[in-house]
C-alpha cells in the first residue's frame, strides 16, 4: 500500500475508494449517522465526510468542508480526530497529520497513545476492532459461499430430467415395513439405447425414444444390510400393460412382446409398470441413463478396473447386426468412456453371443463399478462430488421422487451402507419361449416366482452374517386360507385378442384341480386391456386362491353384485401373464438352484467366448 504524501495520495475524484487516505485507520472511518442510528464508512476527502479533501499543496480549514451533505459537527466528537487532522491544511512535505497535535507539541490523546505503544503493538481496543471486522468478513464470506453452493444445487436440480414413477400399477402391493418401521426399496435401473443426436455411430438407425437395452431391478433391504440386483433379459416375452403417461394413453400390447419395447410404449413409467405387473413387486423409484451418460460417468470416476479373461476382438462386420469394434488385451484393464460403452454393448465377444452372455459381462462390470464407487476418491472431495453431480444431472432421467440432488445424495448414502459381500447380482430365471425358441425367452417357473417371493418378503439371497442383536425379531406371516380347488367352478373368457387363449388358461387351471371350462370370448365381444376375476358374494378366500393360481394378484378381483351368481369368471385381458406363477404359500429362504449369483466383493472376469 502506498503510504507517501503529495501526488501519491489521491485526491477527491481519483479512482480511490478510500478518498486518498490509504494510510488511514479503517476503524476510524466508521462513524454513526445520527439521522439513521447506523454506522457508515466516511473517508476523509470523500463525499459527506465534512472535509474538502486534499489537493497536494494543502487544503483549507473548515469552510469548504461544510458544503458536503453532512457537516463535520454531525460527526460524534470521539470520532473526529482523524477527520480533523486530515483536513488541517498540512503541507505535502509535513509529517502525516496523525503524528502531530495541532500546536506541534507532543502527541496527545489517541495519537499519543498510539505512538507510546508503538513498540508494544496496537492497543487492545484496536485489536478488538480489527478482530471484529475480520470476524464479520469471514462470516460474510461463508454466507456468500453457502449462497453460491445453494444456488449451484438449485441449478443442478433444474437440469434433472424427471417423469412420473409409473404409468399405472393398480393391484400391486407395496413393500411392508419391518419390525422397526423401516421399508425396503425397489429401484429399476434402465440403460436406454437411444441414439438421439448420435447419428448412425452406434447402429443402423437413430432411435428417438430408444429401447430398454439393460434393465435391472435392485432390491435394497429395509435395514440396508443387503441388496439384490436382478437383470431382466431384454428379449423376455411379457404382456406390456396399458400405460397412461402425462394424459396420453398407450394401449396394452396385443399379446406378448419383448420386454425392452416397454420403453418405447410410454417411456420409463411404462417400463416400471411392466416390471410391477410382471414380477409382482411395486417399484419405488427408477433411474435411467443413456449412452452418453455411461461414457461421462466412467470418465468421472477415472475408469473401471476390469479383469479380461482373454483378448477381445468384436469387429463391425458389413451387412451384419452386432459388432462394436471393441479390442482389448487379456489381463487387468481400465475401461472408461467409449471403451466402457463398447464393452457394455458387446454381445458376440462373450459366451454364445446371446443377450444372456452379454448380461454376464455387464454384471462383472457393475460389480467392479460398485467397488470403484465405494472406494473412489472422487466421492470424498467436494470437487469430485460436484463433477459427478454435474455429469449425472445431464445424463440421468429419474422419477419425480428422486428429482433433486439432495435426494440422489441421500439415496447414494443409503446404498453405501450395503457391504460388498452382501450386494448380490443375478439374472431372472428364464427358459425358451416356445413360439420363438431361438430368439426369445420367458420367465422360468417356479424359479422366477420363488426369487421374486424372496424380494417381496425382504429375504436376503446372501448368507445372513449379521450379529443377532442387529437382526429384527422374526415376523410370522399368516398362511393363506385353505381352499379346495375342486369346489371352485370357473368360466374362462377370452378378451385378449389372442386365438385359443381361453382354452390354454382353462387347461392350466384344470391342471391345478380347479373346475374350469373355456366359455368363449368376452361377453361384450371386445378386446380388454386388463384381466379380471369376478367372484360370487362371500367367496373372497376362493377368489384369492384363484388369483394366486392365475398370477393376476388380488388387484384383479371384483365381487359380483348378483346374489344368484355361483360360478367364478376369469376374463383374460391383454395383460394376462404368459406363464402363470404357481402359488407360494411360504416365502423361500434360499435362492433357486442353478442361478448365476455373484457378490460385489468378487473380482469376476469377463466371460470367455464359446469356441
Amino acid at each position: 500500500m502506498n503510504r507517501g504524501n503529495g501526488p501519491h495520495r489521491g485526491a477527491p475524484g481519483d479512482n480511490d475508494p478510500l478518498g486518498g487516505m490509504d494510510d488511514a485507520d479503517v476503524a476510524d472511518m466508521w462513524v454513526m449517522n445520527p439521522d439513521t442510528g447506523s454506522f457508515e464508512l466516511r473517508a476523509p476527502g470523500g463525499a459527506g465526510n465534512g472535509s474538502g479533501g486534499e489537493s497536494g499543496a494543502g487544503a483549507g480549514t473548515d469552510g469548504p468542508g461544510t458544503s458536503g451533505p453532512r457537516s463535520r459537527a454531525a460527526i460524534p466528537e470521539r470520532r473526529r480526530p482523524s477527520a480533523v487532522a486530515a483536513a488541517s491544511g498540512q503541507g505535502a512535505g509535513d509529517d502525516p497529520p496523525r503524528r502531530r497535535d495541532r500546536a506541534g507539541s507532543a502527541p496527545t490523546g489517541r495519537a499519543g497513545a498510539r505512538n507510546g505503544a508503538r513498540s508494544e503493538g496496537p492497543p487492545k481496543s484496536k485489536v478488538k476492532k480489527r478482530l471484529k471486522w475480520i470476524a464479520i468478513s469471514v462470516v460474510g464470506l461463508l454466507v456468500v459461499l453457502a449462497g453460491s453452493a445453494y444456488g449451484y444445487i438449485k441449478y443442478l436440480d433444474s437440469k434433472i430430467n424427471t417423469t412420473a414413477k409409473n404409468a399405472g400399477s393398480e393391484g400391486i402391493p407395496k413393500a411392508e415395513e419391518d419390525a422397526f418401521g423401516r421399508k425396503p426399496l425397489n429401484i429399476v435401473l434402465i440403460g436406454n439405447d437411444s441414439r438421439k443426436g448420435l447419428g448412425k455411430k452406434y447402429g443402423a438407425s437413430e432411435h428417438t425414444e430408444g429401447l430398454a437395452d439393460v434393465t435391472i431391478l435392485m432390491h435394497v433391504s429395509a435395514d440396508r444390510s443387503n441388496a439384490t440386483l436382478v437383470s431382466i433379459p431384454r428379449d423376455t416375452m411379457v404382456q406390456i400393460p396399458k400405460c397412461v403417461v402425462d394424459g396420453k394413453t398407450y394401449p396394452a400390447s396385443n399379446g406378448p412382446q419383448s420386454f425392452n419395447e416397454s420403453l418405447a410404449n410410454g417411456g420409463p413409467p411404462c417400463t416400471v409398470s411392466t416390471v410391477d405387473k410382471m414380477l409382482g413387486v411395486q417399484v419405488d423409484h427408477y433411474i435411467m441413463i443413456d449412452f452418453t451418460g455411461v461414457k461421462k460417468m466412467t470418465d468421472a470416476v477415472n475408469g473401471v478396473d476390469m479383469c479380461i479373461s482373454e483378448p477381445i476382438n468384436d469387429p463391425v462386420l458389413p451387412n451384419q447386426q452386432g459388432g462394436t469394434d471393441l479390442k482389448l488385451d487379456a489381463g487387468d484393464q481400465n475401461l472408461s468412456g467409449e471403451t466402457a460403452l463398447k464393452f457394455l454393448r458387446a454381445r458376440h465377444a462373450f459366451g454364445d453371443g446371446s443377450d444372456l452372455a452379454r448380461i454376464k459381462a455387464q454384471k462383472a462390470f457393475l460389480m467392479a463399478l460398485t467397488r470403484k464407487l465405494k472406494n473412489s476418491a472422487s466421492l470424498t472431495n467436494v470437487e469430485g462430488m460436484f463433477k459427478i453431480a454435474n455429469i449425472a444431472v445431464e445424463s440421468l432421467t429419474v422419477d419425480r421422487g428422486l428429482g433433486g440432488v439432495d435426494k440422489l445424495i441421500s439415496l447414494g448414502n443409503q446404498l453405501k451402507k450395503v457391504p460388498e459381500k452382501r450386494m448380490a447380482f443375478t439374472t431372472l430365471p428364464i427358459e425358451e419361449y416356445p413360439p420363438m425358441a431361438k430368439s426369445k425367452v420367458q420367465p422360468k417357473q417356479p424359479e422366477a416366482n420363488n426369487l421374486m417371493a424372496m424380494l417381496r418378503t425382504d429375504t436376503p439371497v446372501t448368507k445372513d452374517d449379521k450379529p443377532a442383536a442387529d437382526t429384527p425379531p422374526a415376523q410370522t406371516t399368516p398362511e393363506p386360507p385353505k381352499v379346495d380347488p375342486t369346489t371352485v367352478k370357473v368360466d374362462v373368457r377370452n378378451g385378449s385378442g389372442v386365438n385359443k387363449r381361453a382354452n390354454e388358461v382353462a387347461a392350466d387351471l384344470a391342471g391345478r384341480k380347479f373346475v374350469a371350462v373355456a366359455s368363449g370370448n368376452a361377453r361384450d365381444g371386445k378386446i380388454h386391456p386388463t384381466s379380471r376375476i369376478t367372484y360370487p358374494k362371500g367367496r373372497l378366500d376362493a377368489a384369492k386362491a384363484l388369483a394366486a393360481a392365475t398370477g393376476l394378484g388380488d388387484g384383479a378381483l371384483i365381487e359380483s353384485t348378483s346374489t344368484t351368481l355361483t360360478r367364478f369368471e376369469v376374463l383374460i385381458g391383454k395383460d394376462y401373464p404368459t406363464a402363470a406363477p404357481p402359488p407360494v404359500t411360504t416365502a423361500p429362504t434360499e435362492p433357486p438352484k442353478n442361478i448365476d449369483l455373484e457378490t460385489a466383493d468378487k473380482n469376476v472376469c469377463a466371460p470367455k467366448k464359446n469356441r
